[in-house]
């Protein structure tokens, strides 16, 4: 009898480690390691995660560099040049049909040609800049002469919309209507697969990205774009993770500027309450250490993992509390009492699981 016992006994144990599991332990997780910390929350903790993440989502848009003037003529435009001689005659000058009219493109030196005149720079000029010095030009041949530069192609004074909206293309920066919103209108808006598409906006060496909600919440970028802007619009593709003991595990599309742990929950239906523990909800994320260190003193690591209690009624208005953010992973722990039940399983030989009470002394 005893050593059916001892048996037994040594069955179970090695039961305890070979039984399938969704993931660890709520007591493997407890022993720590210096590769994490582990931090139960509560409401001040919560507090002070989503104030050092509402911090970080602060981060000024104008972080772009000054952009070029507007109005210069640059390569690659295209200029309309008319050149009329003074009429003496007194009559008008466009019924005058002496004068000369020509079309030239800017060439990727800056420079054009002009009848009369040769290869002149034009290229950082604005067009009464260049009328007057072909004028000067002309002023020893033609004195008076009447020139006028006439864009008919802006290449220049344009931003360039790419990506995942309805019609990409070149557009005029125009004063006082050339602000980011502006431009994505005349490009027919963004037509991401998901709701919360990025917005890249790159000047020279410099780049900015913000999500295209948080641009129109914070009403950034309303002022005028500069000549040469570059607007990019593309999914997001940011996501977290969940497993463990819930009803829907797997990648979760992250389509919201801020979600909280609450709607995470929400949004993977829920926790599985046939082996789910309700106290064992965890959070796992790489976050900064000086973060780690205002919630746990001497404490450094990057590596959390955040504790949620859910048999604590408090626990659901924390979870409203704290923030989730893009690749964090939600593993919620198997109860002790679906641990047991696998082991009498191994040890009665019983399929079903609905053979041991569903209670067995747990708190449920």
């Amino acid at each position: 009898m005893m050593r059916a016992l001892l048996w037994s006994a040594a069955l179970a144990l090695t039961a305890c480690s070979a039984i399938p599991g969704t993931g660890p332990r709520t007591s493997d997780i407890e022993r720590t390691t210096p590769a994490y910390t582990l931090i139960d929350l509560d409401p001040n903790a919560a507090g002070i995660v989503s104030d050092f993440v509402a911090a970080s989502a602060a981060e000024p848009v104008a972080a772009l560099p000054s952009g070029r003037p507007l109005g210069l003529i640059g390569a690659g435009d295209l200029l309309k040049i008319a050149i009329w001689e003074p009429n003496p005659n007194g009559t008008s000058m466009t019924a005058d049909k002496s004068g000369i009219e020509t079309t030239t493109r800017v060439g990727i030196d800056g420079t054009i040609g002009v009848p009369y005149v040769g290869r002149l720079r034009a290229g950082g000029r604005t067009p009464g800049q260049a009328e007057q010095d072909i004028a000067a030009r002309l002023a020893h041949q033609v004195p008076g002469a009447q020139v006028a530069v006439l864009v008919v192609e802006d290449v220049t004074n344009a931003v360039i919309v790419q990506g995942e909206v309805a019609k990409p293309g070149r557009y005029p920066v125009v004063p006082g209507s050339s602000g980011l919103l502006d431009i994505l209108a005349l490009a027919g808006g963004a037509h991401t697969p998901d709701k919360q598409p990025l917005v890249r906006i790159v000047r020279g060496d410099h780049t900015v990205t913000r999500t295209l909600s948080r641009l129109v919440t914070t009403r950034a970028m309303e002022t005028d774009l500069a000549p040469g802007d570059r607007v990019l619009v593309q999914p997001r593709l940011s996501y977290f993770y969940a497993f463990g003991a819930v009803n829907r595990p797997g990648e979760q599309p992250y389509d919201a500027d801020d979600i909280s742990l609450a709607h995470t929950l929400a949004r993977i239906e829920g926790l599985a309450d046939s082996h789910a523990d309700p106290a064992a909800v965890f959070v796992y994320r790489h976050q900064a250490g000086d973060l780690t260190r205002r919630l746990v003193s001497g404490r450094e690591t990057e590596g959390v993992i955040y504790r949620l209690n859910l048999r604590d009624p408090n626990g659901f208005f924390v979870s409203k509390m704290f923030p989730v953010l893009p690749d964090d992973l939600i593993y919620v722990s198997e109860a002790p009492i679906a641990e047991a039940a696998k082991i009498f399983q191994v040890l009665t030989g019983l399929s079903a699981v609905g053979a041991v009470p569903r209670n067995l002394g747990a708190n449920y």
